[in-house]
């Protein structure tokens, strides 16, 4: 199958072995300014330490996803897509779109989820390089004219993603309730499923919510979506015998 090609592996460790250097060339840069201004270097080796510590958490959805994503499009697909900006949510979405999201799908179809993933991100990055700086500029001047109206779009940005996803999941249960569905690959979905599942998620990460506002808690953030992931995965496996 074209997932197990070794030029995707290849491409994969090409890729992850650029970001590890680039990700040392900003430490070792950071360690020189830090020097030049006179840092303590105990602050620095504290910081370079705390950094590592909280990086290991939030990168647990990341694993996850290769783990969810691989049955469909081997390892190395998933691997090159979240080692650099890739999102879970969005890669699976992505994934589902492209009608790969199904065990054993033909190379067509694989290859037609490779290019979604990963040749159509690209307008992100070429849109930062050419015209961030001077959309950023204008952000900046509108969050000083009026900040309200800002607070206003982007809330209605993040609204429209939200209501997007959530109303395809909801639709998609209800629709499902008493009508079990089972792809080619022998995957059975249940709508049951899927709606305790959205719950779980959505009382997770209210609590999480809760912990960060109420509690004054900022470390709770980073934490927010792989407490969320987890969650909803350990009640979906406590809920699939049920309808099973």
């Amino acid at each position: 199958m074209v997932e197990s090609y070794a030029i995707i592996y290849v491409l994969g460790a090409i890729i992850a072995a650029t970001i590890i250097l680039m990700s040392l060339a900003f430490l070792f840069k950071a360690i020189k300014r830090a020097k030049a201004i006179g840092m303590d270097k105990k602050v620095v080796t504290e910081a370079i330490k705390n950094s590592a510590i909280f990086s290991i958490v939030p990168s647990i959805p990341i694993v996850i996803g290769v783990g969810i994503m691989m049955q469909f499009v081997g390892i190395a697909i998933p691997w090159i897509r979240l080692t650099v900006i890739g999102a879970l949510q969005y890669e699976i979405l992505a994934l589902s779109n492209a009608g790969a999201a199904v065990v054993g799908a033909d190379e067509v179809t694989i290859a037609t989820a490779v290019v979604v993933m990963t040749i159509s991100i690209i307008s992100g990055p070429l849109f930062n390089a050419i015209f961030y700086k001077k959309y950023q500029t204008k952000l900046l001047e509108l969050q000083q004219k009026n900040e309200r109206k800002m607070n206003a779009i982007t809330g209605a940005l993040l609204g429209g993603m939200l209501a997007g996803i959530m109303s395809s999941l909801i639709v998609g249960g209800f629709f499902g309730i008493g009508n079990p569905v089972t792809d080619a690959s022998g995957i059975t979905t249940y709508g049951e499923i899927t709606l305790i599942t959205l719950a779980a998620s959505v009382v997770l990460t209210g609590i999480c919510g809760v912990i960060l506002l109420v509690g004054k808690q900022k470390w709770i953030e980073s934490y927010t979506l792989p407490i969320s992931i987890l969650g909803a995965l350990a009640v979906a496996f406590l809920f699939v015998p049920v309808f099973a």
